[in-house]
């Protein structure tokens, strides 16, 4: 059973680490913004694996990557950590967070779809049951009614075409990143791999700090103490521990369970919400969570 599930307990791992990491970017967020937040975390990123790797003798670069498995790596970075995160977080002020993450809840269903065009890895019935499970618990907990979560009221109808593209965007960067990472990762080292995906999540970000005169608030951001601790924080947790981790769980399980697992972050992420951020879940939030852990619980089953 351990043997089975050795790609669904290491996505939980993940999950847990992008749990820390989005309450700590949050919050650092809220202090100096998100390009900011966006670009340092990868830059921290990049930094403290090549530290973590030199303690444990390697180099930061994978010993024995080709130059065709590097330049995998570093399409999965620019696509996933800088194209994905750029269209949702842009999408978050056409449709609103709630409509934007029901988009993203298309992540697995297009992962699954990706996998089985490149590798063509295919999925038995369970896996099947429990993705639509996890995909319908999150969206459950995504569409939940807040208070501002209907998007800006004076947002046009284009305009709301415009933020759902925007999202779907956001979903395809982040399977097809999880796919690139997939093609280059190999037998090399998780942590070393996702070196590489920092920086050419870095190669998009660092062009568009530079065009949109963000340099002066990334300095200042360097400076508020408070924002650092929470942006390193999120950084070990998140692109370090979590991205690592789902690198790694690739190696057992088909990309669409693994994008199952950790789709469901928004929903595991309510409780710790509740105790640090304050939030109030509403009932359909609590449902999407019980639909997403049974689905969880399906994929460990079968």
């Amino acid at each position: 059973m351990i043997n089975g599930a050795t790609g669904e307990l290491i996505s939980l791992v993940a999950v847990a680490g992008w749990t820390v990491s989005a309450l700590s970017f949050e919050g650092a967020g809220r202090r100096v913004g998100s390009i900011p937040v966006n670009i340092l975390r990868l830059a921290l990123a990049a930094i403290i694996i090549a530290l973590v790797n030199l303690l444990r003798g390697f180099t930061p670069w994978p010993p024995g990557v080709t130059s065709t498995q590097a330049l995998w790596l570093m399409a999965s970075g620019f696509v996933g950590f800088f194209l994905g995160d750029l269209l949702l977080f842009r999408s978050f002020l056409s449709i609103g967070a709630r409509l934007a993450m029901l988009v993203m809840s298309l992540s697995p269903p297009i992962s699954a779809l990706l996998d089985g065009l490149v590798f063509g890895q295919g999925l038995n019935a369970g896996d099947g049951l429990g993705m639509s499970l996890a995909v319908l618990g999150v969206a459950l907990a995504a569409t939940a009614r807040t208070q501002n979560a209907a998007g800006p009221p004076t947002a046009t109808k284009s305009r709301r075409w415009l933020g759902f593209l925007l999202a779907f965007g956001g979903a395809l960067g982040q399977s097809g990143g999880m796919i690139l990472g997939k093609l280059g990762m190999g037998t090399h080292d998780p942590l070393a791999a996702t070196f590489l995906r920092t920086l050419g999540g870095m190669a998009g970000f660092i062009p568009l700090v530079l065009l949109t005169g963000a340099t002066g608030r990334v300095i200042k951001a360097l400076g508020d103490g408070k924002a650092m601790s929470r942006l390193s924080l999120g950084t070990i947790a998140g692109p370090v521990i979590g991205v690592s981790a789902v690198l790694l769980a690739l190696r057992y399980s088909p990309a669409g369970v693994v994008s199952s697992i950790t789709a469901v972050v928004p929903v595991v992420i309510i409780l710790p919400s509740m105790v640090f951020m304050k939030d109030k879940p509403q009932p359909r939030e609590i449902l999407g969570a019980i639909v997403a852990v049974s689905g969880v619980a399906v994929l460990f089953l079968t």
